[in-house]
């Protein structure tokens, strides 16, 4: 081979090498191709969706931990409301006696509401009216009066408030979605209100804020009575139970099934024993105990009722159809009846009056007559106190004759009454 020759052969060796690909291996170990500039975009974008599904997890799991840190906050939250609807209410005050002078109140079916001052001078009371005008746009079902306040409710589903020293009306309260059925104030510092709605509410008098909705019953609450103590508050309703609320946490305390529609309830002075009224009957019940002590039975349809003390003895007082109070002992025996008003006796009301440094215990009676009633509680149970110590039947039923200490003709259809000692 000549000179020309190899060196020809040479160059055509050296551009081959030149235009063959060089090989290398992988980590593995096997050989792969280098990479061309479509391949390294490939990778790049494969880098990038890698790089961006990496963030978008880290974003979720932020997303995560901050909802479930939400989610904390929102428990946190609601069991801080569980706790601020769980805070204790005050004892209320026992109330006092009224000196020489009492305020009584009493609704309408003419919606007219009616506040009269019952003053002693000696021997001889005057009820005087304070004020009279309409309240309502519908029938005046529930009234009470505690400290300087007013408060009424009515078939409108609405409860008016009223200021009595200022002579004004401040407002009214708008919680419940049924007829007022029972309001009673306590100490001037807190109102109990129940509806046909079921719904008993507590209200704060300073600021009248809702405190509690107390939600037992399954029907309309027909009555409520607060213990003497405050701590306690008795309910009935047309689902036939009594329930007894705890005041103190707002919370059920029992729930008891009664064998009729119990129509009013109502705590003995003492606090140690509640009545609770049907038709035409009445049962007395202990505190602590589900069974009643005795039953009280009438022959007329009980309108009202309400329990008195005297010489260390407790009496039940029933407002009837016939037109009577009638008396019985707590053992449930009928004592006597007075013949009180022309018609039926559609409301009752006890008050503790200091005459002349005494302490006694005067009955507000209404009726459908129109006519507002005051009765000295010792003038209807002492003779039955003086026959039970000379006669030797205990089945007899006095018939008794009793004045009243004062009378007021309204003129209109009685509905409901309440008493205070407060007087402005």
């Amino acid at each position: 081979m000549s000179e020309s020759q190899r060196k020809r052969a040479k160059t055509m060796t050296t551009a081959s090498k030149t235009a063959t690909p060089k090989k290398t291996k992988s980590k593995t170990g096997v050989a792969r191709k280098p990479k061309t500039e479509v391949g390294k975009a490939i990778e790049s974008s494969k880098r990038d969706i890698t790089k961006s599904e990496n963030s978008k997890k880290e974003i979720t799991k932020k997303d995560t931990k901050s909802e479930s840190r939400k989610k904390d906050t929102k428990s946190e939250s609601k069991k801080k409301d569980n706790k601020s609807e769980n805070t204790d209410l005050p004892a209320l005050p026992k109330s006092e006696p009224a000196h020489d002078s009492f305020l009584v109140v009493a609704g309408t079916y003419e919606r007219i509401l009616y506040g009269l001052e019952a003053r002693v001078v000696g021997s001889v009371m005057t009820l005087n009216p304070q004020f009279i005008f309409p309240a309502h746009i519908g029938c005046i079902k529930a009234v009470s009066a505690g400290g300087r306040y007013l408060a009424s409710g009515s078939t409108d589903e609405v409860i008016k408030l009223y200021d009595l020293k200022k002579r004004v009306e401040l407002g009214s309260l708008h919680e419940h979605s049924g007829s007022i059925t029972a309001l009673q104030f306590h100490g001037g510092s807190h109102l109990l209100s129940a509806s046909e709605d079921g719904v008993i509410c507590i209200f704060r008098t300073n600021d009248w804020e809702p405190l509690k909705m107390l939600r037992g019953h399954k029907g309309a609450v027909n009555s409520i009575a607060i213990h003497p103590s405050g701590k306690l508050a008795l309910s009935v309703a047309q689902d036939r139970t009594i329930i007894i609320w705890n005041l103190l946490t707002g919370q059920r305390a029992s729930r008891v099934k009664t064998p009729q529609v119990g129509e009013i309830v109502a705590w003995s002075p003492s606090g140690s024993h509640y009545i609770v009224a049907y038709a035409t009957e009445v049962q007395v019940y202990k505190v602590g105990q589900t069974e009643s002590l005795a039953t009280v039975f009438s022959k007329q349809r009980i309108l009202c009722a309400l329990v008195a003390s005297y010489e260390n003895a407790e009496y039940v007082l029933c407002g009837s159809q016939d037109k009577r109070i009638h008396i019985y002992s707590a053992d449930g025996v009928e004592r006597a009846s007075v013949v009180c008003h022309e018609n039926r006796i559609k409301g009752l009301s006890l008050v503790d009056v200091v005459l002349d440094g005494v302490v006694h215990a005067v009955v507000v009676s209404i009726s459908s007559d129109g006519r507002i009633k005051t009765w000295k509680l010792a003038d209807l149970l002492d003779p039955i106190c003086k026959h039970a110590e000379q006669s030797t039947a205990s089945d007899e039923v006095m018939d008794l004759v009793a004045e009243p200490l004062a009378t007021y003709n309204a003129d209109v259809r009685l509905t409901c009454v309440a008493s205070s000692t407060a007087t402005f």
